[in-house]
């Protein structure tokens, strides 16, 4: 629910069971009354036109169906459609249609400043229009022009560099992680998708490789950039594809010398456009990127006006390649870019033959961090596809990897609250006697993973729990302070002068007389003092949004009851696959089956302007 106004100004009364309902804020109120002011034209229905385009983004929305009104702004499962005076979609419709502060996709062109378009069955706020027109049409762009050749004159030059890095070509069945690094090398825009252990990072570095292999028409490397949206899935992204890249270079028989340090470094997608202060970025169509490749990883968290702004950016002639899984978590802002990218070419299906990005998705079938007959990967695949019984059966089945405890199940729920207390304890033991190595390693063997920060089975208070139990295990440590010995913290805003980023994760140490904070991964720590980090929060526990890209050993799951607007089949899928050993899942089995069975539904008209003729 959005935060209560006092009072709904006169020239905008209509909202006002709407405000008392807690469905529209000031911000929605102060934007339809500044329209309403623009003149008497402006009737009732188009000023709650204003409103829900105007919420639509705030739940990720990038455009409202009026169909389907009460569902998508409503925060609750239910909607609140009975609720709420909502008006009949067609007659809403030709009052829009009537209006002169709303433009449709015609009129657009002519008169790009009326606040709202309306394009026959979806409402925009006018900038989320463009985004969703810009995005489709320079990838229509890229997908169907000639492509100019900054890594190879042709595919078959790249034959060679392929067999060396992937071996022969098999003529019994096709490679996907070659058939991608091809796509992405004879093409202006691809697309590598696939679930958690599927080789999408060794794909990355495959390609990488590949690309400094072939021969350049211009005789010198082509320029790449590797990009995510935060700094942490920058940062691993890095270390991963470094790994990735020195194992090849170990394996047997005749292998070209590619120092690791040669190869790109991850950043962060608003520190590749140059962000400065406000919005504003210093590359542009006007002043656009010089690299030839730019590859974002984790694109499912990359929201549509950041999409905008990157395809924007890029030359006529640079390659995109996005990388991501279209089952997880979308951006926390609007849109849902990558699943309306992939569109219908998931898994064996190519999706309409003649859409503009046809054959360059590339979906990687095969789970390689799990072994076959995995429990954790038949549950993920369970709730993919919206299995709850399916799910349910195996999470009351004997395997030990996937543990289902009911949260008024008290003698289960203190066994974890014990075991994940001992944890902690291995935790403070290492800190103790300044062990970062030891200490980081126990705090990632079991992470308690929560749907939400507030409520019984949310962030603060599993953090809270977690913190006690520990203290009582290990008496050493000193609760009262907020930098205690053992304390293991998470980064919470890029500071670039302590060079550490959003989401990277840390211990306090003793290290001789003082209290040092351990950052990074072992053995390359970086230590600051604690005085120098004001952006942190305790790591005890941490949400299912801030885990993505990341696994454990063992995660724990925490949900909150079934009437929680949170509960997502994705957000249950993507916690899931954080684990890599061991899955434990608190939450009764109404919450389960809301999750599983409610998947995301963000309103978007962008696979539709991509995928015309795809159910």
């Amino acid at each position: 629910m959005t935060t209560p106004i006092t009072a709904v100004p006169r020239p905008v009364a209509v909202l006002d069971p709407y405000v008392r309902a807690g469905v529209f804020g000031p911000s929605e109120v102060h934007l339809a009354a500044a329209i309403a002011r623009l003149g008497d034209g402006v009737s009732e229905l188009v000023i709650l036109g204003v409103a829900v385009a105007a919420r639509g983004p705030r739940l990720g929305h990038g455009c409202v169906d009026l169909a389907d009104v009460g569902r998508l702004v409503v925060d609750s499962p239910e909607g609140g459609v009975g609720d709420l005076p909502w008006p009949d979609a067609a007659t809403w419709a030709r009052a829009l249609e009537a209006s002169d502060v709303v433009a449709g996709p015609d009129t657009y062109a002519r008169d790009p400043f009326r606040p709202l378009v309306w394009d026959g069955r979806r409402l925009y706020l006018q900038r989320y229009w463009d985004y969703e027109v810009t995005v489709a049409d320079d990838l229509r762009a890229r997908a169907r022009a000639r492509d100019a050749a900054p890594v190879a004159e042709s595919g078959d030059d790249l034959v060679p560099a392929l067999d060396l890095v992937f071996g022969p070509e098999d003529p019994d069945g096709p490679d996907l992680q070659r058939a991608a690094v091809r796509t992405a090398l004879t093409s202006r825009v691809s697309v590598l998708a696939g679930g958690p252990g599927t080789g999408k990072t060794r794909t990355i570095a495959a390609l990488l490789t590949v690309a400094r292999l072939v021969p350049h028409p211009e005789g010198t490397a082509p320029r790449i950039a590797l990009a995510a949206p935060t700094g942490k899935a920058a940062t691993r992204m890095s270390e991963a594809v470094q790994q990735e890249i020195a194992l090849m270079a170990e394996r047997p028989g005749p292998f070209p010398d590619l120092p690791v340090e040669d190869f790109p470094e991850g950043m962060t997608l608003h520190r590749l456009l140059g962000w400065m202060p406000g919005t504003r970025f210093r590359h542009d169509r006007g002043n656009p990127l010089p690299y030839d490749m730019v590859i974002v990883d984790e694109t499912s968290m990359v929201s549509l006006p950041l999409m905008a702004r990157l395809l924007s950016a890029l030359r006529p002639s640079a390659r995109l390649v996005l990388v991501g899984d279209p089952f997880q978590l979308a951006s926390i802002e609007a849109g849902s870019v990558l699943s309306d990218v992939v569109g219908p070419a998931t898994g064996t299906a190519a999706g309409d033959a003649d859409a503009p990005l046809a054959g360059r998705v590339t979906t990687l079938l095969r789970m390689h961090r799990y072994a076959v007959g995995s429990s954790i990967a038949e549950l993920a695949d369970a709730v993919r596809g919206g299995d709850a019984d399916g799910a349910l059966d195996i999470l009351a089945g004997s395997d030990p990897a996937v543990r289902w405890i009911l949260p008024d199940d008290e003698a289960s729920l203190a066994d974890l609250r014990e075991m994940v207390a001992r944890a902690g304890a291995e935790v403070v033991g290492a800190a103790l006697v300044g062990d970062a190595a030891r200490g980081m390693a126990a705090a990632c063997s079991l992470k308690v993973l929560c749907a939400t920060r507030h409520g019984p089975w949310g962030l603060y208070q599993w953090g809270d729990r977690i913190e006690s139990d520990v203290a009582l295990l290990v008496p050493e440590i000193k609760q009262h302070t907020k930098w205690y010995v053992g304390r293991p913290v998470m980064v919470t805003a890029n500071d670039p002068v302590n060079r550490v980023v959003n989401g990277e994760v840390g211990l306090v140490v003793r290290r001789g007389s003082s209290l040092m904070v351990a950052i990074g991964d072992a053995p390359s720590f970086r230590y600051l003092a604690p005085s120098r980090l004001d952006r942190v929060e305790s790591w005890w526990a941490m949400t299912i949004h801030k885990s993505q890209g990341s696994e454990y050993p063992h995660a724990v799951l925490s949900l909150p009851a079934a009437g929680s607007p949170i509960l997502t089949r994705e957000l249950l899928y993507t916690g899931l696959t954080r684990a890599k050993e061991r899955v434990t899942i608190v939450a009764s089995e109404a919450a389960l089956r809301a999750a599983i069975d409610r998947p995301i539904a963000r309103a978007s008209g962008l696979r539709d302007r991509l995928w015309p003729d795809s159910p």
